[in-house]
């Protein structure tokens, strides 16, 4: 491939858009090139595995952004001349610039919200040697055992001999659906699973319902990926972490063009925040065995709009707080007010990232009553303010250097 010679950037796009996940990357990079542009783009619909397509091969450009799925395709891409960004994150190549969702803050998203469910077991399934399926299930085991808890773990072998590509591994898990559920029939109950994606989830969800194992009530499912149609159609609807795809590709456009422009690559994959947990029914339950503080902890949730306090909540459990606050140390390892402010927070954090409603409106619906209220706990909590946390959770501007350090 030569060079293409012109002042309008032309890319290649080697991304797939059968998935959601790789949809949000490819919006992230058209919003960078209509800011930054005009981009000359080649980019056709295909599936994760597609490999490289042939009418690529006659294509003079400038750079490519992929979802590079090995180390030979790694090294064909980078045999064309040309600056190559990748967004699979599988591995680090040398001079290519990489982009993933950062696994660590993945698990610690999955485990938190588990553990202040009240659940004593959780667990994890995943694909084995599927490398982002491998981080997931080891983060989340580093963030458990820095509770001295351990993760239990289900990641069958399928049966028979298979491709090693993620899409492979996917249909040929329809295959183990009755192992994870043999597997899970053995676990302590309630268990907190956590799935390496939503297609892995759906799959859990369904060795769950035939095998008569009730979902939330006995196994709580989470995935990761936020397909809105696949979650749709789980039954019961399944929660999931959404990561911020728009992000990483507007971050890896910006980062290509900086190697156009002659800059040179970071030296390590570029992890992305995600941008929470969207709550469906498959994790609808309170693990606690108390039933009072199954009930406080029901009506903060549904309650704190109204701004209530310490005070609401025993009005409501008709307990002492002497009696409440030893409750929720028992099982929960927290205090009621902790609690109700950690709600607010992440209640807060969410309008924030998936709305446009004003400061004020933000701090109203998650029980704060004043921006300055909601603006003295995020400088509290999180060390800035409302509009840069929406700000930045955005990235509705992603300059070259900073696409190199967002963590």
């Amino acid at each position: 491939m030569k060079k293409a010679s012109t002042t309008s950037p032309r890319v290649a796009l080697l991304i797939e858009s059968s998935r959601t996940y790789g949809r949000g990357i490819l919006r992230g990079i058209a919003h960078y090139a209509h800011a930054h542009g005009p981009w000359s783009i080649f980019s056709e619909e295909r599936e994760l595995h597609g490999g490289i397509p042939r009418a690529l091969k006659q294509w003079q450009g400038d750079g490519i952004i992929a979802r590079i799925e090995n180390r030979r395709m790694a090294r064909e891409l980078l045999g064309w001349g040309v600056p190559v960004v990748d967004v699979l994150g599988n591995e680090p190549y040398p001079a290519i610039a990489g982009f993933d969702t950062d696994a660590v803050t993945v698990a610690r998203l999955a485990g938190e919200f588990f553990t202040a469910a009240g659940f004593r077991a959780i667990a994890f399934c995943g694909y084995r040697g599927i490398p982002f399926s491998d981080r997931r299930e080891r983060a989340l085991a580093a963030h458990l055992a820095r509770q001295g808890r351990r993760l239990l773990v289900c990641s069958p072998k399928p049966a028979g001999s298979f491709a090693r590509h993620i899409q492979a591994v996917e249909q040929s898990g329809m295959t183990t659906e009755k192992v994870i559920a043999d597997w899970l029939r053995k676990q302590p109950r309630p268990l907190a699973l956590f799935a390496c994606n939503d297609v892995r989830a759906r799959q859990v969800l369904n060795a769950c319902r035939e095998q008569g194992l009730r979902v939330p009530e006995e196994i709580a499912v989470m995935g990761v990926d936020n397909d809105d149609v696949l979650c749709s159609l789980c039954e019961p609807s399944l929660t999931s972490i959404q990561p911020d795809t728009e992000r990483l590709g507007f971050a890896a456009a910006a980062c290509l063009h900086h190697l156009i422009r002659g800059g040179s690559p970071p030296a390590e994959i570029q992890q992305l925040q995600p941008l929470g947990i969207i709550e469906r029914d498959s994790t609808d339950v309170i693990s606690v065995a108390d039933p009072i503080v199954v009930r406080a902890l029901r009506f903060i949730r549904d309650q704190l709009a109204g701004g209530i306090g310490v005070k609401e909540v025993l009005a409501e459990v008709g307990r002492s707080r002497t009696d409440l606050e030893n409750r929720f140390h028992r099982h929960l390892q927290t205090s009621v007010r902790t609690e109700i402010v950690r709600q607010r927070l992440l209640r807060a954090r969410s309008l924030l990232r998936q709305t446009d409603l004003r400061i004020d409106e933000v701090a109203r619906r998650s029980g704060l009553g004043t921006a300055g209220q909601l603006c003295r706990l995020f400088r509290a909590r999180l060390k800035t303010t409302p509009g840069h946390f929406r700000e930045t959770s955005r990235a509705s501007d992603v300059s070259p250097s900073a696409a190199q350090g967002l963590r």
